[in-house]
């Protein structure tokens, strides 16, 4: 019996170091009411085990999470601006809680999710080299968490967007910053690590397949494989309007690639009934993936019919002008760039956010294409 004691011991000590990160049953009904739409809820519970737990830098993360995923699944969830403010409120007390404590490999891996995110305020604020700073101290405390576990397949999430939007977002200035940065970016290696997350994770599984829904559908130009991501969260949360919302969108890319784009033009007065084409970011977004594709001819097509259904919004104008301007035709460009600026004041459909953005955007690229006409 005696020879057996050691081994018995040694079962016993792998057995507890098996799962250094858990994720509960409470975790799990988080998510579950953040995907599904109910964030408040979510939040609510989020804040039962903030209390009992303000030491743990996991509940300031969730709520990091939480709010920066309400403002897409939910009508009621806070404005951009507040949104931000939210996020880096409760990423900047989550680093601090877990810097005081000591560094588990759990602690580690919610350190590095509450860096990956404090990146993304800073991208979307702006703030490049900040956003990429952080994004690799992301990265370091991922890394460690996954040297001592293995296991922790959710730990690829932050670890693949590292690698995605680095690879195809990032350019000019910007990639040369994240180079600086170390994140010189692998697409393919991106889409593996969100591809084993939306298999074999578990609390960012969710979110795996929703990155790679967008992914597919505006990165890789692929609206068929786009379609089925879509579908699996639009069965796993049917209330989420969201998810329906780009499940139509990706299938109707899917009919324009099966059908052709002529589909626009011949059923133009059963587009928004028959396809619930009901604002103009879904034609929109069609026409810029076929400017991805390369095929110019059909997204001119497409912002042209998305310009007649919605005649008031700004951004078709900003849109049509931006694939002339891609086509060279500059003449025509300046036309509908002009045109944009024109309808922002009046646009009901557009923040003072996106007002600002656009109005931005309209003035650099009239400035470049009469260098271009001047030349």
């Amino acid at each position: 019996m005696k020879k057996f004691i050691p081994i018995i011991l040694f079962a016993l000590v792998i057995m507890l170091q098996a799962e250094p990160v858990k994720f509960t049953e409470a975790d799990k009904e988080i998510n579950y009411n953040l995907f599904a739409g109910d964030w408040e809820k979510s939040d609510s519970l989020i804040d039962i085990h903030l209390q009992k737990n303000p030491e743990n830098p996991k509940y300031y993360f969730m709520k990091a999470y939480n709010y920066f995923y309400a403002r897409y699944f939910s009508n009621t969830a806070a404005d951009r601006a507040t949104t931000l403010r939210l996020v880096r409120y409760y990423t900047w007390k989550g680093i601090a809680a877990g810097e005081e404590i000591e560094q588990t490999t759990e602690v580690k891996f919610y350190m590095g999710c509450l860096y990956a995110y404090l990146g993304r305020m800073n991208i979307m604020s702006q703030e490049y080299w900040e956003g990429y700073w952080n994004a690799t101290k992301s990265e370091n405390y991922l890394e460690e968490a996954l040297e001592e576990y293995p296991g922790l397949v959710d730990a690829y999430l932050n670890l693949g967007a590292a690698e995605y939007f680095a690879d195809v977002r990032v350019t000019g200035f910007q990639g040369f910053l994240a180079w600086i940065g170390g994140m010189s970016g692998d697409r393919e290696m991106g889409l593996k690590y969100f591809k084993d997350v939306s298999q074999n994770g578990t609390l960012f599984k969710d979110e795996a397949t929703y990155i790679l829904g967008l992914a597919y559908n505006f990165q890789e130009n692929d609206p068929v494989t786009a379609y089925e991501y879509w579908t699996t969260l639009n069965e796993a949360y049917p209330l989420n309007n969201f998810f329906i919302t780009q499940k139509e969108r990706s299938f109707f890319s899917k009919l324009i690639d099966e059908n052709g784009i002529d589909i626009l033009v011949d059923e133009y007065d059963s587009l928004q009934t028959k396809y619930h084409i009901n604002d103009a970011n879904n034609l929109n977004n069609l026409g810029y993936n076929l400017m991805n594709q390369g095929r110019m001819d059909d997204a001119l097509i497409a912002f042209k019919v998305n310009l007649k259904l919605y005649p008031n919004v700004a951004n078709c104008y900003d849109s049509i002008a931006e694939c002339y301007m891609n086509r060279e035709e500059n003449e025509q460009a300046i036309k509908y760039y002009n045109l944009a600026y024109e309808k922002i004041d009046s646009d009901t459909t557009a923040t003072e956010d996106f007002k600002e953005f656009l109005r931005d955007g309209i003035e650099e690229r009239l400035v470049e294409l009469k260098s271009r006409i001047d030349s």
